[in-house]
């Protein structure tokens, strides 16, 4: 497994440069942490594949995470690789997959890894693999182009193989909207969370085998990064997280509150054919501002799988609206499949969707689209 992962390193960074180049690998081993503070590594400019934690603590995790929902809106996975604290297991090499087919069939499973690795050699592509050495149990691994604009994730586990791609339709925005890099770019988007968007909209082609049942679609996705101080259910109260792709709009939102101090987060970012033309950090339905408002009354509430505990949740999809001096867009999301839904605290619930968008300038011509994204609510 070493010399193929030293194999794909070599063959990526050859992409870039024919010319030797210098390259650097950050390598997390499964249980190995620190009982010291770890820098979280908030400069701007750092690419935003890299490796943003030096070393890990018993509270530190940082995430690269890909969803897709297919054309017809009736398909879709999420696939979050992470490392450090997650699901109350220390230092951690996890990957969470998981998964809808048409017909309502759905999959999900942790993977753990005795490490991770993520690797760039000069100004070429950012390589990171999840993967075990000291037995035959597979790898996931992604390599991601310098400029964002491509990335493959490639699988290969006895119970999972195939590929991932995305081709990129936006440029990598940070949460306040600006395109990296940017010296005013700020990936601190609330209490100890980091977020960047490194993808917010793209074309994702999946060819997977998931147990022996082919998952083979085309469609709509995108890719973020997170690294937190500490793990997700200490600092997360509920969220609401969508991505659009709309006739020639293309759109990412966040609401966020925080448990670290009870306030309310936000970020919205509307694009045309990738570039971008709002964007804004302001909540509300003032001048330069937006908002995500939950609807309740639509035909699909994310579930569980089987169906019983948690609750079905309160949401069936949203509506977003942007505005902009002599302007605004409005873009309503239905729910047409829940990805996941399980329980993430003792509190709070978490669940992946897939749907239909609708909308546009208000005033101008209404399209017709796909969503994904995610959400956590209070448990029932």
């Amino acid at each position: 497994m070493k010399f193929q992962f030293t194999s794909l390193i070599l063959a990526a960074a050859s992409l870039s440069s024919s010319s030797p180049t210098h390259c650097t690998t950050s390598l997390a081993l499964a249980g190995i942490y620190t009982n010291t503070s770890i820098p979280m590594g908030g400069n701007p400019l750092t690419p935003l594949d890299s490796a943003m934690l030096p070393s890990f603590n018993s509270t530190t995790v940082e995430d690269w995470s890909f969803d897709f929902v297919s054309s017809s809106a009736d398909a879709g996975l999420s696939i979050t690789l992470s490392r450090g604290t997650a699901g109350g297991r220390l230092a951690a090499q996890r990957v969470i997959l998981a998964v809808v087919w048409p017909d309502g069939k759905r999959y999900q499973k942790l993977f753990y890894f005795e490490e991770s690795a993520i690797s760039r050699c000069g100004n070429g592509p950012v390589v990171g693999s999840w993967r075990n050495v000291s037995s035959a149990g597979g790898s996931w691994t992604f390599v991601a182009s310098a400029d964002y604009k491509h990335t493959v994730l490639t699988v290969d586990t006895e119970e999972v193989k195939g590929t991932y791609e995305l081709t990129s339709r936006t440029p990598a925005v940070y949460p306040n909207g600006l395109v990296y890099p940017n010296t005013q770019g700020n990936p601190l988007f609330a209490p100890l969370l980091y977020w960047a968007e490194n993808v917010a909209v793209g074309r994702v082609d999946v060819d997977f085998t998931i147990g022996g049942t082919p998952f083979v679609f085309h469609g709509m996705g995108g890719r973020e990064r997170n690294w937190n101080s500490k793990p997700w259910g200490e600092i997360s109260g509920r969220w609401n997280m969508a991505r659009g792709l709309v006739g020639p709009y293309e759109f990412i939102v966040w609401e966020y509150v925080s448990l670290v101090d009870g306030g309310t987060y936000f970020s919205a970012v509307l694009m045309s054919r990738g570039r971008v033309v709002f964007r804004t950090q302001e909540y509300g339905a003032g001048k330069g501002s937006a908002e995500i408002e939950v609807k309740t009354d639509g035909a699909v509430h994310l579930s569980s799988n089987p169906p019983g505990k948690p609750v079905d949740s309160k949401s069936t999809g949203y509506v977003l609206r942007m505005t902009e001096s002599g302007k605004a867009w409005k873009f309503d999301i239905e729910f047409t499949k829940p990805v996941y839904w399980f329980q993430a605290s003792s509190l709070y619930v978490i669940g992946g969707f897939v749907g239909n968008v609708t909308g546009g300038l208000v005033g101008g011509e209404q399209y017709t689209g796909l969503s994904s994204g995610n959400l956590q609510e209070m448990a029932k």
